[in-house]
């Protein structure tokens, strides 16, 4: 790891010679080695150390500030609170953010945002489920009230009408070529009821109609 931010150091001290300005830098080298090989604020510190007069290639001694960080330590920091920050993080193990941001990325773990669903299970939600499929489960074995249900549904049927043909063509030639209609340029709505038997009764809306309160009520 040294090793290759001396050599990042080495490239950023060229291009601060060469007149390009630290985004710029920052930019040219993510295209080459990758977006999270390092940070522009971390270009910015050292184009800001070479304009003081300071050409030195080798990182700042942090003095009450370790750069090794234990990652078993670092991993269960985040598995306790999973929307903890860097600096947060970093404050608690006594490091620069900027070391853990490193070791985050050498451990392969990315910020992804939460996804939102409907209600949390708890175990009481689910022994509330299990007894409620009890009882119906019971109460069918002695009244088979569960093929008394119909359930319906409806879907959009999507097709074309486009059927491929022989045509006669000499052996080293190509087959000849027709294009094909795309599915999404007609459809029906199909809606369709059902019990433990299988279909009850089905319906072909018109083109490009669908279910509304009228039609259920025609």
């Amino acid at each position: 790891m040294e090793s290759k931010n001396t050599h990042f150091h080495h490239i950023l001290l060229f291009y601060f010679h060469k007149g390009k300005k630290a985004a710029e830098a920052h930019k040219e080298i993510c295209e080459v080695y990758g977006v999270d090989c390092l940070t522009e604020r971390t270009c910015q510190n050292w184009f800001k150390k070479f304009r003081s007069g300071d050409f030195s290639l080798k990182d700042d001694q942090r003095s009450g500030r370790p750069s090794e960080v234990d990652d078993d330590k670092m991993k269960a920091i985040i598995e306790s609170n999973r929307h903890i920050t860097v600096r947060e993080i970093a404050k608690q193990l006594n490091v620069s953010h900027t070391t853990i941001e490193t070791h985050i990325r050498r451990l392969g773990l990315v910020k992804k945002l939460d996804i939102w669903v409907p209600h949390e299970l708890k175990e009481i939600h689910l022994t509330q489920r299990i007894n409620i499929c009890d009882t119906h489960f019971k109460r069918n074995a002695i009244d088979p009230f569960l093929k008394r249900i119909i359930t319906g549904d409806e879907k959009w049927i999507v097709y074309d009408n486009v059927n491929r043909k022989r045509s006669w063509s000499k052996h080293d030639e190509p087959a000849q070529t027709i294009p094909k209609v795309e599915l999404h340029q007609k459809k029906i709505m199909l809606s369709i009821w059902w019990d433990y038997k299988g279909v009850v009764y089905f319906e072909l809306l018109p083109n490009n109609r669908t279910i509304n309160l009228d039609v259920y009520c025609q």
